[in-house]
């Protein structure tokens, strides 16, 4: 203790210095705790909507078959199907407007195989035509040709309107 030169007395311990670290420690734990609850939150908020969009809500087969002046034609594996690497065909996957509504890294309508079924795995549920598949595609040129659709054999006159719905057959008769 010291005895100021007015009389007072002057404590000479660090209790108040303490006491404001302790207030000065506990409003850090509280802002961190606070922090690390907002950041769990929003974390939790993200993981939802991203396993929302991830998760398929439809899951559709089409069968789709390709003539061209008679000649059958392959309809390609990995149609809608993101490709890395030097041998990527570009002409497979050029439309991506519906990439929002498919698994991660494809397009809700895809072929996995060169059998001409086309897969329908969307994360919503809504309808999808031949058109769409078609503008993914790129790879068909029927540009001037006359095609002529048929769906479980029966004619349709605008082929590229022909819904994708599961189970359908579906014929295109390209001529030139």
């Amino acid at each position: 203790m010291k005895i100021l030169s007015d009389n007072r007395v002057r404590d000479n311990n660090c209790f108040p210095l303490i006491h404001r670290r302790k207030k000065v420690i506990l409003s850090s734990i509280q802002i961190t705790i606070a922090l690390i609850a907002v950041v769990t939150f929003g974390f939790s908020i993200v993981m939802e909507t991203s396993a929302t969009a991830n998760k398929m809500l439809m899951h559709n087969h089409v069968s789709l078959n390709v003539t061209i002046d008679g000649k059958p034609i392959i309809v390609p594996s990995s149609i809608g199907i993101i490709q890395t690497g030097i041998f990527a065909d570009s002409s497979l996957f050029a439309d991506h407007s519906l990439d929002k509504y498919g698994m991660e890294g494809m397009s809700p309508l895809h072929t996995h195989d060169s059998s001409g079924l086309i897969h329908i795995e969307s994360n919503t549920v809504r309808n999808y035509f031949l058109g769409q598949f078609l503008d993914i595609w790129k790879g068909l040129n029927i540009d001037g040709k006359n095609v002529i659709g048929s769906v479980d054999s029966k004619p349709v006159s605008d082929f590229r309107n022909i819904p994708l719905s599961d189970k359908a057959k579906i014929v295109l008769d390209i001529t030139s």
